[in-house]
């Protein structure tokens, strides 16, 4: 829940720089437009002036640049009057609207125009040390100076006294904030901000409005005048309003009304250093630089942009890598708070390189700064604002697919029961499904910041035939991937539930094991047919691989003999209903109760609990004791001296006693057979016995019928007979026996007679 609330937080943000970039333009726009005015009155004598200034302006901007090259290739490659074929077909080639081509015609424009921003550094420079001094008007600049202070002193001390004014506005709102309940909290939150932002857009407002009547009244017909204080008052719009954003993002005086856990001493240190540079910023680029233009000509203009953007340069860095440390220990315990391990990851990483982001953001600028000087300000202002809606809008949707599929799916008890593997499939497939959708929103918003910044333009490309081809690839790989996990999802939950049916619908053991069978061939199948559309999709000819494989499904049929036949005899097993999960069966002179039963081989467990493996290829008899019915036959011995019938009565005795046992009774399906004596032993006469079972409780019923059958021949004295010992000592020749020796180890002597 964290996670969302800090998206509806950036979403707050978003809203509210939104708005800043939708009055950004007209600001810029009025002070452009002063620009021109009077750039016009003051120099109308030049006719052919406009077209060499369009000229130099095409050709310094590096994407019109690069637009003019495309141009003048394709012109080219139309042209019927080529040298060489060879040529025709580089130029073709080259025209080729690749991303490739895209991106290193916008790498190269970069670089070209930072070697013509030296370029023209190095011969404004030289022209600015040659030039005359006393050329430059700086009389009108000193003689309308009080004007302009009277707007300062206006515009600022209206602004302060709504500082002062709003004060108690924000205590109020501050601990009606603070006293909600955690439900409503960021309601009151965002109502307060909301509130001030338009209070203060308000009040800047009526600023802009009475500055502007004032200037008008103080400059009277002075044109030059009132240009620069038109520059001055757009200025002071622009930054205070940027001024206001940040304060109501930080809020270093009221804690009830911070967007982020932020302590208030680090809230106001940013406070106080995004303020310098944006003061430096602003009332350099849109007051000082184009005064400068005015009245000391373009060369020194661009000197002191330079001379700006050097030492907003050094400032930025240095505020940055000297709070390094305190924002990596805030990552890091964000990091340590965070339930999942990619943004635990993902906050960690970034608290180790921040700093080097934030100076790669702030090196990109300057580049900017040095090969954008007209529109550098409202370049870097629309791309900063673009850029954080951006990543505003990714982490957003991002946590919106955490919420909806983050964290693990638990299904009902009744829905486990019966497709008990679903739950760790759906486990398994989301969390996969969720990092592709934060993969492509990571993509997506990377090339959205790089189109903004205006690096490369990828979705340019992706209007072309081939952008158009890799997307529907995409797409169709993606339906394809996707609509295989789903059919395989139906399917096998189809078979779990055949297979985990209720009690009274139960399937048998011959429907469980063919359900598993069919749910593995189910498996290859959809896996085989995904990869071969696949590959067919991305542009690979699958009838090659097709007829490969046939040529190298015969070379293994010839390689692997054994294979084959157990594949096949495994088949025919399985058609002849032979073996199925759970039978007791003698296979390969092994005999146990079959646990796993594949196409080419049998699972046996034996009564000592060892696994075996036998292939089905090994097999020529299958002997299965769970087929329809069982008999326990059992031969039981007697002695000579016994009668037979008597002994025929105590063992039908038992088995009535046996029948009569609730847990025996359902498993003893006819009355029992005896057949009557098979054996005259050497010791015992023996008496067939034949129990009709149930199939697999022959053994049971065997034990327990043995138990009985002692005891009743035990109650009638009936001997059951077992291996005898005599003892021959010999004779001498008159017939007599030798003595015995006899030993008495403890016992007492027999009295005599």
């Amino acid at each position: 829940m964290r996670l969302i609330s800090d998206a509806r937080r950036w979403g707050l943000l978003s809203l509210m720089l939104m708005f800043f970039f939708s009055v950004f333009p007209s600001v810029h726009a009025s002070t452009l437009q002063a620009i021109e005015s009077a750039s016009q009155s003051e120099s109308q004598p030049s006719a052919a002036a406009p077209d060499y200034a369009a000229l130099a302006a095409l050709l310094a901007d590096p994407q019109s640049r690069a637009v003019l090259i495309k141009e003048l290739q394709r012109l080219a490659a139309q042209s019927p009057n080529q040298s060489t074929a060879k040529a025709k077909d580089a130029q073709q080639s080259s025209a080729e609207p690749t991303l490739a081509n895209e991106m290193a015609l916008d790498t190269l424009g970069v670089f070209h125009a930072l070697g013509d921003a030296g370029k023209t550094a190095w011969v404004q420079i030289n022209r600015l040390l040659l030039a005359d001094p006393s050329a430059w008007d700086w009389s009108a600049l000193g003689n309308h100076a009080w004007r302009l202070a009277l707007l300062i002193l206006f515009s600022y001390g209206v602004w302060l006294s709504f500082g002062r004014l709003i004060r108690p506005v924000l205590l109020r709102l501050d601990r009606w904030t603070s006293a909600a309940r955690a439900r409503l909290h960021l309601l009151r939150l965002s109502v307060s901000l909301t509130a001030t932002a338009l209070l203060g857009v308000l009040v800047l407002g009526l600023i802009y409005v009475c500055g502007n009547l004032l200037s008008v009244w103080l400059a009277g017909d002075l044109a030059s005048a009132l240009l620069r204080q038109t520059l001055f008052l757009n200025a002071f719009i622009l930054i205070e309003f940027i001024r206001l954003v940040i304060a109501l993002i930080l809020t270093p005086s009221f804690d009830g009304l911070s967007l982020f856990p932020i302590k208030a001493e680090q809230a106001r240190f940013w406070m106080r250093r995004s303020s310098r540079l944006i003061l430096l910023l602003g009332y350099g680029l849109m007051w000082l630089v184009p005064v400068i233009r005015q009245n000391g000509g373009g060369d020194a203009a661009q000197l002191v942009t330079w001379l700006l953007a050097v030492i907003a340069l050094i400032y930025a860095l240095h505020t940055v890598f000297s709070q390094r440390h305190v924002l990596r220990d805030s990552l890091t315990s964000l990091a340590a708070r965070q339930s999942s391990g990619m943004l635990a990851w993902l906050f960690t990483a970034l608290s180790h390189t921040w700093h080097l982001l934030a100076a790669l953001y702030i090196g990109m600028v300057f580049l900017v700064g040095l090969t954008r000087p007209v529109d550098a300000l409202p370049f870097v202002a629309r791309g900063t604002g673009y850029t954080v809606l951006i990543i505003t809008a990714a982490m957003l949707l991002a946590a919106i697919m955490v919420q909806l599929l983050g964290g693990e799916i638990h299904l009902k008890e009744q829905h486990r029961q019966r497709v008990p593997l679903l739950e760790r499939r759906l486990n398994i497939y989301l969390p996969w499904l969720l990092r592709t959708i934060r993969l492509v929103i990571l993509v997506t918003s990377i090339a959205l910041i790089l189109a903004v910044w205006q690096v490369t333009n990828v979705f340019n490309w992706l209007g072309t035939t081939a952008g158009q081809q890799l997307l529907s690839t995409a797409f169709d790989v993606a339906f394809i991937v996707i609509g295989t996990v789903i059919v395989w999802l139906v399917l096998s939950s189809l078979i779990e539930m055949k297979l985990n049916g209720v009690s009274s619908h139960m399937p048998s053991a011959r429907m469980q094991t063919l359900l598993t069978l069919f749910r593995n061939i189910i498996a290859i199948a959809l896996l085989a047919m995904a990869v071969m559309m696949v590959l067919s999709e991305i542009g690979v000819n699958i009838g090659p691989l097709l007829a490969g494989a046939g040529v190298l499904g015969l070379a293994i049929g010839f390689g692997a003999q054994k294979l084959v036949q157990d594949v096949i005899t495994g088949v025919f097993i399985q058609l002849e209903n032979a073996i199925n999960t759970g039978d007791t069966i003698t296979v390969g002179g092994i005999t146990g109760t079959a646990e796993r039963l594949t196409i080419r081989s049998v699972g046996l467990r034996d009564l000592n609990g060892t696994y075996h493996i036998v292939p089905f290829s090994a097999v020529e008899v299958v002997s299965n004791y769970m087929r329809g019915y069982a008999y326990h036959k059992a031969e039981y011995g007697i002695a000579y001296r016994e009668s037979i019938d008597e002994a025929i009565t105590y063992l039908e005795a038992a088995f009535e006693e046996l029948k009569a046992d609730p847990a025996m009774r359902g498993k003893i399906l006819e009355p029992i057979h005896i057949p009557g004596v098979t054996e005259l032993g050497a010791s015992s006469v023996n008496i067939r016995v034949m129990i009709k079972t149930t199939p697999g409780d022959q053994w049971a019923v065997g034990r327990a019928y043995n138990r009985l059958v002692k005891m009743h021949f035990d109650a009638a004295g009936i001997e059951i007979p077992f291996p005898h010992t005599t003892i021959y000592f010999g004779e001498d020749k008159s017939g007599k026996a030798p003595p015995v020796y006899v030993q008495n180890l403890g016992g007492k002597p027999e009295a005599a007679g």
